[in-house]
C-alpha cells in the first residue's frame, strides 16, 4: 500500500515570522501522534552536524577552514569541524573580524534535529543518529535496535538508506533543499531517487518539509509520476548534452600556488583543443566539447586549489537505451564505447599531463 505523501511549505511558516525550527510544529505534532501509538518513526536530513556554517550578523564574516574554501560545521554547541580535512577549533565567542557577539548558526543538521526532539517531544523517546563515518557495525546494531522497536525515531543522512532497514510507519524528509541546489547536472535526480527510496521505507505517512513546494520535483514526487520525472531529465540531457547522452571525463588538477595552477589549467585546456584539431577526423571534431577549466566546487582543499576540465565526448555509433527503468535512474544508462570510439577518445587523453587526475564517468562534476 502507498504512504499518504504531505509536502509542508516552510515559506508559509516562516512569513510568520516566529522562532526557527527544523521540525514544523505540524510535523511535531505527527510525531506525537505516531509515538502514542508506539510507531516507528524516520527523519532524514542530507546534512550532519547542528548547522551548516557560523555567520556573524554583525559584519557578516563565515567561519572557514583555513585548510580548505567551505565553512566549518556547527557540532555538539561547541566545536566547528571542517568535513574536508576535520580541522576543528572550539565555537569562538565573538567574531575575529569585528568582534561582535552576535554569531549565528546557518543550516540545519541531523544534530540539530535531535536537540529539537529532546526540546518538543515530552517524554523523549528513545532515538538515535545516523551518519556515513559511523563503524558499520555500530550502524547495523542500531538498526536491529530500531527494527525490533527499541529506538522509536532514527535521524540520519544518507548512510540510513541500507537494506537492513525496515519500514516505518511515518517517514519525514527535513529537508533536501540544499542538495537541489548543488551546480551539478545529477542533483534532482539524485534527490528524487532519495525520495523514492524513503517513500519505500514508508508504511503509513510520509511527510516532505520544503522551502520550494512548486519545484517540478516535488509535484511528479506528490503525484507518483516517476517515469514523468526522467522523461522530463532525458529530454533536457540530450538537449544540453549530459549523461546518458554523452560520456563525461572530469580532469581535476590541483596546486599548491594558485596563479600558477590556473596558468597549467589553460595551457592543458589548449593542448586538449589542439589535440582534436589534429588528430580527429573533421567530421567528428564537434563530438567533442571542453569546458572549463574552473574551479572546483570545493576550490581550496587541504591547503591546495583544484580545478576542473570537462569532456563531453558525444557518442556517433553507441546507442541509448529507450526503456528508462525509474528505480534505477538516467545515470545507469549510459553504452557501451565501440572500438573506434574508444580509440578516438584515447587519443585524446593522452595529452592529459600524468600530474592531472582523469575521472571517466564520475559521481559528480562538483
Amino acid at each position: 500500500m502507498m504512504p499518504a505523501i504531505k509536502i509542508i511549505d516552510l515559506k508559509k511558516i516562516r512569513k510568520e515570522k516566529k522562532p526557527f525550527q527544523a521540525i514544523s510544529v505540524d510535523v511535531l505534532i505527527e510525531i506525537q501522534k505516531a509515538l502514542k501509538k508506539r510507531k516507528r518513526i524516520i527523519i532524514f536530513i542530507n546534512r550532519r552536524g547542528l548547522a551548516t556554517s557560523i555567520i556573524c550578523q554583525e559584519c557578516g564574516f563565515v567561519f572557514k577552514c583555513p585548510n580548505c574554501d567551505i565553512p566549518l560545521g556547527f557540532h555538539n554547541k561547541s566545536k566547528l569541524i571542517c568535513h574536508h580535512c576535520n580541522y576543528n577549533v572550539s565555537m569562538p565567542l565573538v567574531c575575529p573580524v569585528c568582534g561582535g557577539y552576535k554569531l549565528k548558526p546557518l543550516g540545519i543538521g541531523i544534530e540539530r534535529i535531535a536537540e529539537e526532539i529532546k526540546k518538543f517531544i515530552i517524554p523523549t523517546p528513545a532515538f538515535a543518529l545516523i551518519e556515513g563515518e559511523m563503524p558499520d557495525k555500530q550502524k547495523l546494531d542500531i538498526f536491529d535496535e530500531f527494527n525490533k522497536g527499541i529506538i522509536k525515531i532514527l535521524i540520519g543522512t544518507e548512510a540510513l538508506l541500507k537494506p537492513q532497514l525496515k519500514t516505518a510507519h511515518l517517514v519525514i524528509v527535513a529537508s533536501v533543499d540544499p542538495a537541489l541546489c548543488l551546480p551539478d547536472y545529477y542533483s534532482e535526480e539524485r534527490v528524487f531517487l532519495n525520495l523514492l527510496k524513503l517513500k519505500a521505507l514508508s508504511k503509513e505517512k510520509f511527510i516532505i518539509q520544503t522551502l520550494i513546494p512548486e519545484n517540478k520535483l516535488f509535484q511528479y514526487f506528490i503525484k507518483n509520476k516517476e517515469e514523468k520525472f526522467l522523461q522530463e531529465e532525458k529530454k533536457w540531457r540530450e538537449d544540453y548534452l549530459w549523461p546518458p547522452y554523452v560520456q563525461l571525463i572530469k580532469l581535476t588538477f590541483v596546486h599548491k600556488d594558485e596563479k600558477k595552477g590556473i596558468k597549467e589549467a589553460e595551457e592543458t585546456k589548449r593542448n586538449l583543443e589542439q589535440a582534436i584539431n589534429k588528430l580527429i577526423p573533421e567530421n567528428l571534431q564537434k563530438n567533442f566539447v571542453i569546458l572549463g577549466p574552473a574551479q572546483a566546487f570545493v576550490f581550496k582543499e587541504r591547503g591546495f586549489y583544484k580545478w576542473n576540465i570537462l569532456v563531453k565526448y558525444r557518442y556517433f555509433e553507441s546507442k541509448i537505451k529507450k526503456e528508462i527503468n525509474p528505480l534505477l535512474g538516467l545515470n545507469l544508462l549510459s553504452p557501451i564505447l565501440s572500438k573506434k570510439e574508444l580509440a578516438l577518445r584515447n587519443k585524446i587523453l593522452k595529452y592529459v599531463p600524468s600530474n592531472w587526475k582523469i575521472d571517466v564517468d564520475p559521481i559528480n562534476i562538483l
